[in-house]
């Protein structure tokens, strides 16, 4: 596995802690709690297979990092902007970890 493939598991790790952290905030929207479970399910696949190392996987990595990043750019982005009102300390960690990746 590249080291592109590994920093963006790294901040997906990351933004998947905030979520887990600040649950309270989010648990009462149905819409964010099953982006949020497909997003988990996600990184964790791409946990798993980046810990395997076989190239020929690596279509497979750069599908999931895809679908990752779409459910980011659909669900989290928007939900986290909403956020930004209402509990400005987590939108500003969430966007600084974006904006790292």
């Amino acid at each position: 596995m590249n080291v592109t493939t590994i920093n963006q598991l790294e901040t997906y790790k990351a933004i998947e802690a905030v979520c887990v952290s600040n649950h309270s905030c989010w648990t009462h929207v149905k819409e964010f709690r099953g982006a949020f479970s497909r997003f988990a399910l996600k990184v964790a696949q791409l946990d798993l297979l980046s810990e395997n190392g076989n190239p020929s996987l690596n279509p497979r990595l750069e599908y999931l990092i895809k679908e990752i990043e779409q459910i980011l750019k659909t669900h989290f982005d928007r939900y986290f902007d909403y956020l930004q009102q209402k509990n400005s300390e987590i939108y500003q960690v969430y966007q600084g970890i974006r904006r790292s990746s």
